[in-house]
């Protein structure tokens, strides 16, 4: 026994006490001889294993299978909890007995015992192959619930396939998935809401982005580019496109200047890092962690040197959900249309008028500490993907998505933001306007040393002293419009 415990992995022992509030699942021969095969490859590959820890927890994890054709399976997955602390060993679940599978429209409640992981950050689930099916059955995952052991509650939306779909609709998924915490705020529908309507008509997002180069740049003649679907301006990067799945994709990049006194392409590497995260969303990947680890792998296979902030948001516009990974100070915002008072609205317009647009959710900032964003690199202690703060919410048409480099954050404050963008919407322009509006008016307070901005705040709170005046810097905006 100890032979053989040695030599199996730890989600392979590790399950989760189950009940279900379905009828008896699906049964099935032959499926445990494969998953024990696959496990022992996976251990050896990395698999991760809890480190003891004198604080012990017991997470209520409720699997919720969806309710259209075709979303059950025989096949076993496995379920593993990221939080700020550490993360679980993987739980296998699904797959001996009563308990083997997932049927269509049921919920099954699992009882995982773990290290206490902290504030939860995104689950990872995996499909298994199953031998009764062959592993070509998919799944329709419509969410997992968790509820912590002080009476946290999270919800991870999924509302997708793991694995070759079923239904006629031939939307096939990866047969795993990183699925992130939806944001609960009154501001927002609820995913649950009768509202929320996952077969309602698709989202079609209007895109456009500019990135303007540092003063200092533009002076020496350095000019920004600005195409269809990419661009960039100094070390800033962009990028926006859309795949088979239904999938609007944006992203930002701010590479870190300071490179170029080594020698080294500052720039470059964040727009290889948005070419690679494009191209990963062109193959079809609709997993927003995914298509960030994507690209990092890709820039350490080849080499490239340097670092860079990301902001990666992927659109669902059949299901209307936004998912965004999100690494250092670069970052997002939805903007809509006033909902009750849950909304941030900032002080009001100039005009003293009530405002009829409020910020839906704004993305933090990640920093060890000030001007020391999180970012991606080369080098050793450099930030991973799974660093990046993941998020999931609903959206609805005529909202607003902002992606911006700090050089937008440090010298735009939410009002006159809110201002611009409203005034923006009352003429009716388009998104390659607001983007523009947006990026000079950042510009024009970058140069002012009297203006009261967000980074001469930060600055003044950081340094503990009164300082004045923008910060100047590369700036780059990314603008989506859901009509």
């Amino acid at each position: 026994m100890l032979s053989k415990e040695a030599t199996t992995p730890g989600w392979a022992q590790r399950r989760g006490t189950s009940s279900s509030s379905s009828a008896a699942a699906r049964g099935g021969s032959g499926g445990g001889p494969t998953v024990v095969a696959i496990a022992q490859r996976w251990q050896h590959s990395g698999a991760a294993v809890a480190v003891a820890s004198p604080r012990q927890a017991v997470y209520q994890v409720v699997v919720v299978t969806g309710d259209v054709r075709g979303a059950g399976s025989a096949a076993p997955a496995v379920v593993t909890l990221v939080g700020s602390e550490g993360e679980s060993e993987p739980y296998l679940i699904g797959d001996t007995g009563e308990d083997r599978g997932f049927e269509r429209a049921t919920r099954k409640t699992y009882a995982f015992s773990s290290r206490w992981l902290g504030e939860l950050q995104r689950v990872h689930v995996q499909q298994l192959p199953s031998a009764s099916d062959g592993g070509g059955v998919g799944w329709y995952l419509d969410r997992i619930e968790v509820a912590g052991p002080e009476g946290e509650h999270w919800d991870f939306p999924c509302s997708a396939w793991l694995g070759k779909s079923n239904s006629p609709s031939g939307l096939d998924g990866d047969h795993e998935r990183n699925l992130a915490p939806a944001v609960m705020r009154s501001s927002l529908h609820s995913m649950r809401e009768p509202s929320y309507n996952l077969l309602g008509a698709p989202l079609h997002p209007e895109v456009s982005a500019v990135a303007l180069p540092h003063p200092e740049k533009a002076a020496k003649g350095e000019k920004g580019l600005n195409r269809q679907g990419f661009g960039y301006g100094g070390e800033d990067a962009y990028f926006s496109c859309s795949n088979r799945n239904g999938i609007t994709a944006l992203g930002v990049a701010d590479g870190v200047y300071s490179w170029r006194e080594q020698g080294i392409d500052a720039g470059q590497f964040s727009r290889r890092l948005m070419e690679f995260a494009r191209h990963s969303v062109d193959l079809g990947t609709t997993d927003v962690l995914r298509v960030l680890q994507f690209a990092a792998k890709r820039l350490r296979l080849e080499g490239i040197l340097g670092s860079s902030t990301a902001c990666i948001v992927l659109i669902d516009q059949l299901q209307g959900r936004l998912a965004a990974a999100n690494l250092g100070d670069s970052g997002f915002l939805v903007i809509g249309r006033r909902r009750g008072e849950g909304g941030r609205v900032a002080s009001g317009a100039a005009s003293g008028r009530r405002r009829q647009l409020a910020i839906k959710y704004r993305s933090p900032q990640q920093e060890h500490s000030f001007g020391y964003p999180y970012q991606l690199g080369h080098f050793q202690g450099a930030d991973l993907p799974e660093d990046a703060m993941l998020t999931t919410m609903p959206i609805s048409p005529g909202d607003l998505v902002l992606l911006g480099s700090d050089g937008l954050w440090d010298n735009v404050s939410e009002d006159e933001l809110l201002d611009e963008v409203e005034r923006d919407i009352v003429e009716g322009v388009k998104p390659s306007v607001i983007a523009q509006r947006l990026a000079f008016l950042a510009f024009s307070n970058s140069l002012d040393k009297d203006k009261q901005t967000p980074y001469s705040e930060g600055a003044s709170e950081a340094f503990d002293m009164v300082y004045h005046g923008g910060k100047a810097d590369d700036i780059t905006i990314v603008c989506a419009v859901m009509h």
